[in-house]
């Protein structure tokens, strides 16, 4: 017959204040990293809406613009006969 062998619970250590603590400041300095980063990334992406918006006020010289206002107006163009095909099946 195997013998039973009983065991006894092992009594945890005392938490000290410092047990406490240290994960406590691991998740402290993580979150003010991660801040940080958010905070690099946010000024990289003003700075790269800047430069967009800038391109989209800038006249451009190589002749992109005149294709651009070209498409606008094919595409209004477009809606409107769209719009009036609606209109006209609807009885409007």
């Amino acid at each position: 017959m195997a013998q039973k062998t009983e065991t006894l619970p092992v009594e945890a250590a005392p938490i000290t204040a410092i047990d406490w603590l240290e994960p406590l400041e691991a998740k402290v300095r993580a979150a003010a990293e991660r801040i940080q980063a958010l905070k690099e990334e946010n000024a990289t992406l003003h700075r790269r809406i800047e430069e967009l918006e800038e391109r989209l006020t800038t006249p451009s010289t190589d002749g992109n613009a005149s294709r651009w206002e070209e498409e606008k107006r094919e595409i209004r163009e477009r809606v409107e006969r769209l719009t009036k095909t609606l209109e006209d099946v609807a009885g409007v």
